[in-house]
């Protein structure tokens, strides 16, 4: 019997050790992940545009920086850790977060629900120095999330209705939720009128300013990405 018990245990390590080897050599970088699409990319950021159709599941992929989520559907996944562990997220449409990555993270997302799951993930690339503390953007911008690697906003503007001239004072993003039709002013007076749909996104340097008015007929609403 003791022979039997450590034959079985030496096949039970042997098969662990295949599947953890086979596993290593599936997961891909995440910018190789099929449903991460790249979008965007400089010195500070990384932006994908990730979908994931419904009833379906990522390959696995590795995290190895910071990053930030901004949902663009209502829909449930199930994260899947590499070694192990699940755990389901019901995702709603325009909510943002933050990951830490204090290690690599290799995981992989099963779209568990019947939509797709749609979300825009910023990668934070490293080596930038912290900013000084800045003023908020303007009183009509709500803070969601304030941490020592990024201040994150939300804007929401009624038709007809305009935000304050306010500055960008750290680089970052602009995040439209919703299918809409703006205009937006510089500080010259300059007018520039765009029609934007869910999910689109524009780089602002440090510096820029500017006035948004919705010239629409729906609600616009955008999260502002501020990275320090």
């Amino acid at each position: 019997m003791m022979i039997r018990k450590f034959s079985i245990r030496t096949a039970v390590l042997l098969i662990c050790g295949i599947a953890c080897s086979a596993f290593a050599q599936t997961a891909v970088p995440v910018e190789k992940e099929p449903t991460h699409r790249l979008k965007f990319e400089n010195e500070f950021v990384r932006v994908f545009d990730v979908l994931l159709p419904a009833g379906k599941t990522s390959q696995y992929h590795t995290h190895i920086y910071d990053g930030i989520s901004v949902r663009v559907s209502n829909s449930n996944i199930v994260d899947e850790l590499a070694g192990g562990g699940k755990t389901k997220f019901e995702i709603k449409y325009g909510e943002a977060t933050f990951g830490a990555r204090p290690s690599a993270m290799t995981h992989r997302i099963v779209n568990s629900g019947k939509t797709d799951f749609r979300n825009i993930f910023i990668e934070i690339l490293p080596g930038k120095t912290a900013a000084a503390a800045f003023p908020i953007l303007s009183d009509g911008h709500v803070i969601l999330i304030d941490n020592p690697s990024v201040r994150i906003n939300r804007l929401v503007l009624k038709p007809g209705e305009s935000s304050k001239p306010h500055t960008h004072k750290m680089h970052g993003l602009g995040i439209v939720l919703y299918d809409s039709k703006f205009e937006m002013t510089g500080p010259d007076g300059t007018k520039r009128t765009l029609e934007s749909k869910a999910g689109d996104f524009v780089w602002q340097n440090a510096g820029t300013r500017h006035t948004i008015k919705n010239i629409g007929s729906t609600v616009f609403e955008a999260i502002d990405i501020e990275l320090k």
